[in-house]
């Protein structure tokens, strides 16, 4: 089976546990849901999880955002943001991966999108997408929105020492909170939670490390 079709198959699967695999990188220990004296409709965004091979293996392309931005400041994240009115949320994931790190949409196989995750610090709710960059992908950065581009490798990912917690202000009280590290950086929150999900869809389609 090829890379391309393992990739699909990972984003398809039945019965796969979605709640269990996020809730085992959240930063409250559960999966938080929307508070009901919220007023209003949460904001919408999308990211997309961009997948590619360099000499046999499979990465993945995250991004460090600018730590004056308003909303998760300096955190490593899936390129995507908030989506324009009317705007798929696919529209949007490929959209704003264009802008951040200069992707072009026709480059890229869309494998299909997972379960939306809801921010509960900046009350988004996000959907992400998974797509197969078949070449190495070029990124150009927008000084704007994006610091450093990084790709990893999820083998690199799957081992113990990557697994890691590390202190973190969650609304006011100090944790140590799961995440991966790499390279002197520790990726966390929504992130970590899809980033470990989509490396065990990919362990269930048949991917080998």
């Amino acid at each position: 089976m090829n890379l391309n079709q393992i990739i699909k198959d990972a984003v398809c699967l039945k019965n796969f546990n979605t709640l269990g695999t996020r809730i085992a990188m959240s930063p409250l220990d559960h999966i938080p849901k929307r508070p009901d004296e919220l007023q209003g409709e949460p904001r919408c965004g999308a990211v997309l999880i961009l997948l590619f091979t360099e000499a046999t293996n499979l990465s993945v392309i995250v991004i460090k955002r600018r730590d004056d931005l308003r909303h998760h400041p300096g955190q490593i994240s899936f390129p995507g943001g908030r989506r324009e009115q009317d705007e798929l949320p696919l529209v949007c994931a490929l959209r704003e991966t264009h802008e951040e790190i200069g992707i072009s949409p026709e480059d890229l196989i869309i494998a299909g999108g997972l379960e939306p995750a809801y921010i509960y610090a900046s009350d988004f709710v996000v959907h992400p997408f998974v797509a197969w960059h078949p070449g190495i992908p070029s990124c150009i950065p927008d000084p704007r929105e994006v610091t450093e581009v990084f790709p990893i490798q999820l083998s690199r990912l799957c081992t113990a020492d990557a697994h890691t917690r590390a202190p973190k202000n969650i609304f006011g009280t100090e944790r140590e909170v799961p995440g991966f590290s790499f390279s002197g950086h520790h990726i966390w929150g929504a992130t970590a939670m899809l980033l470990h999900e989509i490396i065990e869809r990919l362990k269930a389609a048949g991917w080998r490390e």
